[in-house]
């Protein structure tokens, strides 16, 4: 940067001194100038193109969760190239990813109260089928070691989170089955809250309902977690669980997919008091990429413009009106507006930024869990937008490494006890 601005002021001062001293030639020598800046500023801005390229490539780039695997028990194949959703092994690979969370989401709507360890064990096995057939493109690794030995191989390295505590049933046992099938995340809570930790929706004020925190067997979860060597993921969890976790756990802990509540005041997101504790933790908040989560008051308009096409597409039915309605259309006319792109993400890691440091944020998109996503950012293929956002912003090349994965490399490490000599 200050090779630039040395640059500039040398043309200024040359075109200064042309001026004052050589008149008689003005006309010549100015447009000889300014082809020649215009030249040199197009080299700086391809330059600086190809470095933000190179740098996601030489950078470990690491999404803490999606929710791709969901989408096989909808019928579709994520192991080839499609248009479909956001990620599949393919797009993976375009968009620069190394290491990919897939997130075990049992819906409890359709599964509790006793089929939410069985749907998330399908899950953990179609994962596993799908690494199986494709050998070549992507392995399931365990621990940090791997991940380094996958990458290098030039495969994407994947790892197994959970999403919702009441996939474990109650159970310690089946917490230690998961662990030993490779799940090195557990999202203590969903939307929903199980008998032992209470989400962040039903702690908010809208929700309030059922115990706060965590009890006794919660925090039986918790130490056994840390014994386990399995990270303990507090997005989604309300403000309470969250800091009883903070109270008792040894080893750093995620936010998986957060964002900041200072910016998008929504109760999914972090409070800077809870970043501060994170970051005091050692642990980290990875960026959602949700729109409704990044900017202010989208949610609400977006979940109002839904109802009304709801309302519009119903009275359309029951009068029996064949009229074409365009769905999409309507809902955007609301929402495009105040529609973020990639650089609002990059806001939200500013202000973790700002607030804590660069050690302590990270990115984990939500693909696939996610109707929307940011302008420029339409699918995994084009995650490196977001380094080309924070080479923009004048971040270092250290900074960014630590971002986009460096500082989950960092808290995974710790998870594991040092090996005795």
């Amino acid at each position: 940067m200050l090779c630039v601005k040395a640059e500039i002021i040398f043309y200024l001062y040359y075109i200064w001194a042309g001026v004052m001293t050589f008149n008689n030639f003005f006309e010549k020598y100015f447009k000889h100038t300014l082809i020649c800046f215009l030249i040199f500023l197009s080299a700086s801005k391809s330059h600086s193109q190809s470095n933000y390229l190179t740098l996601h490539q030489e950078a470990l780039v690491v999404d803490l969760h999606n929710d791709a695997i969901c989408r096989c028990f909808k019928g579709q194949n994520i192991e080839r190239f499609s248009r479909r959703g956001h990620v599949d092994l393919v797009r993976l690979k375009q968009g620069g990813v190394d290491v990919q969370f897939f997130a075990l989401w049992p819906d409890p709507r359709k599964y509790m109260p006793d089929g939410m360890f069985k749907h998330t064990t399908a899950m953990l096995d179609t994962l596993h089928q799908i690494a199986t057939r494709n050998p070549d493109k992507i392995k399931i690794v365990k621990n940090p070691d791997q991940i380094r030995q996958i990458v290098k191989q030039g495969k994407i390295a994947a790892c197994i989170g959970i999403e919702g505590g009441t996939a474990i049933e109650n159970s310690l046992t089946k917490l230690d089955y998961f662990y030993r099938r490779g799940v090195r995340y557990l999202g203590l809570t969903w939307n929903d809250s199980p008998d032992w930790a209470s989400s962040a929706k039903d702690e908010s004020k809208l929700y309030r309902q059922g115990h706060r925190g965590l009890t006794d067997f919660g925090k039986q979860v918790v130490r056994r977690m840390n014994e386990l060597s399995m990270m303990i993921d507090l997005s989604h969890a309300g403000e309470q669980t969250f800091y009883d976790v903070l109270e008792i756990t040894t080893k750093p802990v995620i936010a998986s997919h957060s964002c900041v509540y200072s910016i998008c005041p929504h109760y999914r997101n972090l409070k800077d008091k809870q970043i501060r504790a994170l970051a005091k933790n050692g642990g980290a908040v990875f960026i959602n990429f949700y729109p409704g989560f990044l900017v202010k008051g989208f949610e609400r308009i977006y979940q109002r413009a839904r109802k009304r096409a709801t309302a519009i597409e119903d009275s359309l039915q029951s009068n029996q009106i064949n009229e074409p309605f365009d769905r999409s259309a309507f809902i955007h006319q609301f929402i495009d507006p105040i529609y973020p792109k990639v650089s609002a993400i990059v806001d939200h890691i500013d202000y973790v930024v700002k607030l804590v440091g660069d050690d302590y944020v990270g990115l984990g998109s939500d693909f696939d869990g996610i109707m929307l996503t940011p302008a420029g950012l339409h699918d995994v293929s084009k995650m490196p937008a977001i380094t080309r956002e924070l080479v923009k912003r004048g971040y270092s090349e250290d900074s960014i490494k630590k971002i986009l994965g460096g500082n989950f490399m960092r808290i995974f490490s710790k998870q594991f006890p040092k090996p005795t000599k």
